[in-house]
């Protein structure tokens, strides 16, 4: 540990750290431009100048630090400052002052003061900055320059007016996609970011990697922009809630920023030992079912040939009949690998305790393709939650998950098939259809029409990942909450509280009130989950032993 004087604290912080970062976790602010913590540090936006004592207390070393670049270690005794500091450091000295100040009017010479209208207002570094650190007019009077707009990519625009050239997306390209489609062209005053083009400016490489929109997120101002999110709302109307990415089994940490008619925009959130500060843009935009106009809101069920809507006492009196007409080896119960742990703790309840079957499944999203980039992994489980279903389904009771063949081979020849999906737009193969064709009554839990769907003889509007309460675990066994954030649209519920009013049907003793009770009880009763509770798991989440 390196012990230091930071302005006016004494605070001991770990060897290796840079200033930005010690200033950081102790509430002071050293304001930074092309400083990323997930990427290289260049030092060239300068604004992260400090002053630094390395000999004596009285004088600052002849010229200003970088913070990004200035790192702290442990000192031998006799080379401590006044014998116990390793490094003393102002960052609020006169002299840097002065020298943010003008080195925010340089960056400010060609800028727009397009405030108004740009997408980045209310989180711009630019913007605060400048009202926290720098002068309150330009001594500029020339013609600015004005570069054009660039399309870059199928999501990605950029305003090169507001590009301050600080390098982080070209970095970003290099060093964590490893893709290197951005790049420098011009020199001096003009330097600007963009794509391979050839010599009629035809672009020759899109930015169209998985990663892509990453770039919006880590562009200090509003150079780069995405057009899902282009014109959509202020900021600062939205509301942000700590969630977990819905899209494959690596179980990024993401904010999801919402109104109360929907979701607005997914962002990565920081996880060191899961996607670090990145999150891919199958994820990021992989929102929109959720606020679809299709979405299942009301219970249906089959009148002839035909899905009609109906009411939910109906539905689950129709249910509750047709679950009593059979014995328990002719049902089939289908958890989901896109449902929480409680959701699925919950249906396995039901299946074990009130049916007594044994014969549970799994179902999920098809596999896609694994895509591996220098610093980041999309992994080809499109669920997030494969690992905690397989784990509450089968050893909670001791039962055997069935997937795959297996699991269609009992589904064609029961009588009753309870299945819970929410998966938005799956396809079901041939093996699969033929299967629940075959099934006498088939019960599906979703959240959109589907293939599953035209097939079943009830129909459960359920909820999205977005509108409950729950954890997932992913493929590493971090077991990490969800929360709610928006109302499920019309008598939607969550696909725990439906189960429950199943089994309550039944003389059922469930009596959960919310989704934190049911975690405890998988504390209890599930092996390994025993630290896994809400109030433990928090934002960071539980890894499991």
């Amino acid at each position: 540990m390196a012990f230091i004087k930071l302005n006016d604290l004494e605070i001991e912080v770990e060897d290796g750290t840079n200033i930005v970062e010690a200033a950081r976790q102790h509430g002071i602010e050293v304001p930074h431009y092309c400083y990323h913590p997930g990427l290289s540090r260049p030092a060239n936006c300068r604004m992260c100048l400090i002053d630094l004592y390395l000999r004596s207390s009285e004088m600052p070393e002849r010229q200003l630090a970088t913070g990004c670049t200035t790192t702290v270690r442990s000192s031998p005794p006799e080379r401590k400052i006044d014998g116990k500091y390793d490094v003393i450091v102002r960052t609020d000295s006169p002299r840097v002052i002065k020298a943010r100040e003008d080195i925010l009017e340089f960056l400010l010479v060609h800028h727009p003061l397009d405030c108004p209208v740009c997408d980045q207002a209310g989180e711009c570094d630019l913007q605060d900055f400048s009202y926290r650190h720098g002068h309150d007019k330009s001594r500029y009077v020339e013609v600015k320059n004005v570069p054009p707009k660039k399309d870059l990519g199928p999501d990605v625009l950029l305003y090169t007016t507001r590009c301050i050239v600080c390098t982080r997306c070209i970095r970003f390209c290099d060093e964590v996609s490893g893709s290197g489609e951005l790049g420098l062209i011009n020199r001096g005053s003009h330097d600007e970011i963009d794509i391979p083009r050839n010599h009629a400016g035809t672009p020759i490489q899109l930015l169209d990697n998985k990663l892509a929109g990453n770039v919006v997120d880590i562009c200090p101002v509003g150079a780069l922009i995405s057009k899902d999110f282009l014109f959509k709302s202020r900021p600062w109307f939205l509301k942000k809630e700590s969630s977990i990415c819905s899209g494959c089994s690596v179980g990024c940490n993401i904010t999801v920023e919402y109104k109360e008619d929907g979701l607005y925009r997914i962002k990565p959130r920081f996880h060191e030992d899961i996607n670090q500060h990145w999150m891919c843009d199958d994820g990021r935009l992989g929102y929109h079912y959720v606020n679809s106009d299709d979405r299942l809101q009301l219970p249906q069920k089959r009148v002839e040939d035909e899905l009609v809507t109906t009411q939910w006492a109906d539905a689950l009196s129709l249910i509750t009949e047709k679950l009593t007409e059979v014995e328990p080896d002719d049902v089939v119960v289908i958890g989901s690998a896109q449902a929480t742990n409680e959701d699925n703790f919950v249906l396995q309840q039901f299946a074990h305790d009130v049916l007594k079957t044994t014969q549970l499944g799994l179902f999920g999203q098809l596999p896609g393709e694994e895509h591996k980039f220098p610093q980041f992994t999309i992994e080809a489980d499109k669920n997030p939650n494969t690992a905690g279903a397989r784990t509450i389904l089968g050893s909670a009771n001791g039962n055997v998950v069935l997937e795959g063949e297996t699991l269609w081979e009992k589904v064609a020849g029961a009588k009753v098939v309870y299945l819970v999906s929410g998966v938005p737009e799956r396809a079901l193969n041939e093996t699969e259809k033929e299967a629940l064709g075959k099934v006498d009554f088939l019960i599906v839990q979703d959240i959109l029409p589907s293939a599953v769907t035209e097939l079943a003889d009830v129909v459960l509007p359920g909820t999205t990942f977005a509108e409950k309460d729950g954890t997932f675990t992913n493929s590493t066994g971090w077991v990490q909450r969800i929360r709610k954030t928006i109302d499920p649209p019309g008598e939607a519920q969550a696909d725990w509280l439906i189960t429950q009013q199943i089994a309550k049907q039944f003389g059922g003793e469930f009596e959960y009130n919310f989704a934190g009770e049911i975690a405890i009880a998988i504390a209890e009763h599930v092996e390994g989950y025993g630290d896994a509770t809400h109030q433990k798991i928090g934002d960071a989440g539980v890894k499991l032993a």
